[in-house]
């Protein structure tokens, strides 16, 4: 009996010293991965980078206020945007007032608007609620300027033949040459791009004026303004960075913001006397804003599509460089690579054809792993043992990449980056030795090294 007690004691001591054991390498395992460095992981996705920037514009046209030729009150037969030719009837004076039988008609739905009218003052208002926002209420009288240009040209036709058929002495006035008319005007119509200064951008002093119709005017008062062609320019300020980003390039994709159009236009930049501006030149849409002096755009400086990684996952790594014309091509396998002459460690000189460790190609070299090729091998371009024949392996030179962990360690991939930001490049696709889409890479590269085991 007492022999049983003493086994059964050395077996619970030993079961007791086991589970211990266990315990603390289970404890130790468990603070030491808390305590270990998490390594954070991205998976590769296509992208795109769009770098654009917004700006308010001046307009310039080749453009000039037509003062009336004499007093009366004025009627148009020409609407807004309308073009009208050299010698064509443009407006009438009359030295009675609107008759009040007229007003009435008015009032009273006799003139009405077509289905055309009526859809062309939705359009506007449809515009303009789509794009409002309280930090553009201007805009409020850009559509009011509009709304009454629409009803100066839905109601002068009918209303001018009523006019006249009721007064009798009114005087058509004719135009002295072609153009696009518009019945607002600033001041600004002899603007150039040299006289453009931060203050008239401001449009601190800006100040719109509209002609309306039946309204009384006197000899050398405006009477309504003519664009002479469909060439206009939008000239906006630049900072120093965006002037440098742009000095080569001579056109831009811009989307005009009030109705989200966009379109190519020419670009060159200009000194100014008081700061750098970019002048577009465009040959659409001046009619679309002949009424407007100032319009938002924005203007896309570059923009990259393909693979899209972290800015923090590149890193660069060393390859030795060997000319491009030394790539030879084996007469047996005929497969391309170099021919490599090194000294083993017996001091024999062996050679070897090589088609790995080959990463990248530029214009004048190749770029291969520091892995495959040693400091010193020498490269021939045949077999010839000809010293002139043969390029020493000695100059590095630098690729970007990432580590990729696939296979659940570090290996480095190149990139090609065609676009970078602050936080994010577009890299190419299809690149050899290179990433792929919905690889998974390091997304911190500082944290980890080459060849590193992840999990």
């Amino acid at each position: 009996m007492g022999d049983n007690r003493k086994r059964f004691k050395l077996q619970l001591n030993i079961g007791f010293i086991v589970f211990m054991i266990l315990f603390i390498y289970l404890t130790i395992t468990i603070v030491v991965n808390l305590m270990k460095e998490r390594i954070s992981v991205c998976r590769v996705e296509e992208g795109q980078i769009v770098n654009s920037a917004s700006f308010t514009g001046v307009c310039i046209r080749d453009e000039e206020v037509v003062n009336a030729s004499g007093n009366g009150y004025i009627n148009f037969y020409v609407g807004e945007g309308d073009k009208v030719a050299n010698g064509g009837n443009i407006y009438l004076l009359n030295s009675n007032p609107p008759q009040s039988s007229d007003n009435n008609a008015q009032d009273s739905g006799d003139i009405g608007f077509n289905a055309s009218a009526y859809g062309d003052i939705r359009d506007q208002v449809t515009v303009f609620s789509r794009n409002y926002t309280d930090s553009q209420f201007s805009q409020v009288y850009s559509l009011a300027s509009n709304l009454q240009s629409l009803s100066t040209e839905m109601v002068s036709t009918a209303k001018i033949q009523d006019y006249q058929a009721n007064t009798g002495n009114g005087r058509v006035i004719q135009t002295s040459q072609s153009g696009i008319v518009s019945y607002s005007y600033d001041g600004y119509e002899n603007l150039s791009v040299e006289s453009v200064t931060k203050n008239v951008l401001s449009g601190s002093e800006h100040e719109l004026h509209q002609i309306n119709p039946y309204t009384y005017v006197e000899s050398g008062q405006p009477a309504y303004k003519l664009v002479h062609n469909h060439q206009w320019q939008i000239v906006i300020p630049l900072t120093t960075e965006q002037a440098s980003e742009l000095e080569d390039v001579t056109s831009v994709n811009l989307t005009f913001k009030k109705d989200n159009i966009e379109t190519i236009s020419d670009f060159r930049i200009h000194q100014g006397s008081d700061g750098v501006y970019g002048v577009l030149t465009l040959n659409d849409y001046m009619v679309r804003y002949i009424s407007e002096r100032y319009v938002d755009i924005e203007i896309v400086f570059e923009e990259a599509a393909g693979l899209k990684i972290p800015t923090s996952a590149l890193l660069t790594k060393d390859f030795y460089q060997i000319p491009i014309e030394y790539l030879i091509e084996d007469n047996r396998s005929y497969e391309e690579g170099f021919y490599c002459e090194r000294t083993n460690e017996n001091g024999e000189t062996v050679a070897d054809f090589r088609t790995t460790g080959i990463y990248y190609r530029d214009n004048d070299y190749f770029y291969v792993s520091m892995d495959d090729f040693s400091l010193g091998d020498y490269i021939g371009k045949v077999n010839t043992g000809s010293e002139e024949e043969r390029f020493r392996i000695g100059a590095t030179g630098q690729l970007p990449g990432v580590y990729n962990i696939n296979k659940g360690y570090t290996q480095f991939e190149i990139v090609q980056i065609l676009h970078k930001n602050s936080d994010y490049c577009i890299v190419t696709e299809n690149l050899n030795y290179s990433v792929a889409l919905y690889d998974n890479i390091v997304l911190n590269s500082e944290t980890v090294t080459e060849n590193q085991i992840v999990y």
